[in-house]
């Protein structure tokens, strides 16, 4: 009652008129990911099936989506819910999501997301991913679960290059011991895929406990650098 949603914009703070969707103005455009990898699911040119690095290198992961590339509006929406505190916008960016999922016509059994190490979630207060994927699962009327923990601290990805990334995040998480899930088709929820180093690592942990199918959908990816030969 104290703070009604959708009456401001979600980017801007402008005020909406009543008939906007998802919570963002006229004003503010979003990068939307409409050309993507059918892979990994960042942004490629349209004529193209696979991008560069999934030619080479397949992921553990059976397919990956986002809603948007990572830049402008995006980019201030997920600062802003990763950074600001902003925890309320969750549940109008997983509205996002769940309009990817249903296109992606992903079949999965539960939802569950990226887990934080403990400390760096007694810092922050609350893991942002796991706010995306509890209100995606309401939406898309699936179940959520906490599967994964993060065993290991491991140092900041900004700038580190693919590998670099798998190095850092290897062996790095473990599947809770009440995990059941078996046979079961998983969806990973994340804000941001970068280079899918995380969300392969997660992927591996959860085939290696029995889950037959893992996908994974976040709000936004990062456009790939071209490769240098």
């Amino acid at each position: 009652m104290l703070f009604p949603s959708h009456i401001k914009c979600i980017v801007c703070d402008e005020e909406l008129p009543s008939a906007t969707r998802n919570a963002v103005c006229g004003n503010c455009k979003l990068p939307y990911n409409d050309t993507y990898c059918s892979v990994c699911g960042r942004s490629i040119p349209a004529q193209n099936l696979l991008c560069d690095r999934c030619k080479e290198y397949s992921p553990p992961f059976t397919a990956a989506r986002s809603s948007f590339i990572y830049r402008d509006t995006a980019r201030t929406l997920v600062h802003k819910l990763k950074y600001g505190s902003a925890k309320y916008l969750a549940a109008d960016m997983a509205e996002f999501m769940a309009d990817t999922y249903f296109q992606s016509e992903f079949a999965v059994d539960i939802v569950t997301c990226v887990p934080m190490h403990k400390s760096a979630l007694s810092k922050r207060g609350y893991n942002q991913s796991a706010l995306l994927a509890e209100n995606l699962a309401r939406l898309i009327n699936k179940p959520y679960a906490d599967l994964l923990n993060k065993t290991v601290k491991t140092p900041t990805l900004v700038g580190l290059k693919r590998a670099e990334r798998q190095s850092v995040v290897k062996n790095a998480f473990a599947l809770k011991p009440d995990a059941d899930i078996k046979g079961k088709s998983v969806l990973i929820v994340d804000d941001v895929l970068t280079t899918g180093a995380t969300s392969g690592e997660c992927a591996k942990v959860l085939l290696s406990g029995g889950a037959s199918f893992v996908y994974v959908i976040t709000f936004a990816s990062r456009e790939l650098a071209p490769l240098i030969f």
